[in-house]
């Protein structure tokens, strides 16, 4: 039925069922699964960050001793440069990490045949991407539900991927 599934994952709090639920597939369906990490170095926030740090995706110092130094120069174009180069360090670093861990845990899985992309930018249009270069006949992902109200203010990636996706979605909902 499905020859190679993508997952696309971020590492919150739904990337471990999403794992699950496309590792049992890879293997009821004997598939090759994709494993995609896009990063959005603009979307790094000191949330997230600490998120990341209590996960073990990074370590303390990797953002205190890039980060917290920039901030008291705020504002200044060099500090600014600084930070920003600084942040795409640390999602590449997140990243990294996030797509390592995925990849271990498929293996204990013993899921045979992953490959692993990470991605920049506009998520829905990297996962689109990735999976009509891979030729994914399903797209995994997870979606975090919200309001009405914050449905109607910020648009859903899984929706967006799940209307113009050549292939099925399967999006997991926390």
């Amino acid at each position: 039925m499905y020859d190679r599934i993508l997952v696309a994952i971020d590492g919150g709090k739904t990337t471990r069922s999403i794992l699950e639920t496309a590792c049992a597939l890879a293997d009821r369906y004997e598939t090759k699964l994709g494993i995609l990490y896009v990063t959005e170095p603009g979307e790094i926030t000191d949330d997230l960050i600490h998120e990341a740090q209590i996960e073990g995706v990074i370590s303390t110092p990797s953002y205190s001793g890039t980060i917290d130094r920039f901030a008291y120069q705020t504002g200044t174009m060099k500090a600014d440069m600084q930070r920003a180069e600084a942040v795409s360090r640390l999602a590449v670093e997140i990243a990294d990490s996030v797509v390592s861990q995925a990849e271990a845990y498929t293996k204990a899985k013993d899921v045979k045949a992953v490959k692993t992309f990470v991605r920049s930018g506009d998520v829905a249009a990297a996962i689109l991407e990735v999976a009509s270069e891979a030729d994914a006949d399903l797209i995994v992902m997870g979606h975090e539900r919200r309001s009405i109200l914050g449905d109607l203010v910020h648009s859903s990636v899984a929706e967006a991927v799940d209307r113009k996706a050549k292939c099925p979605c399967l999006v997991l909902s926390q």
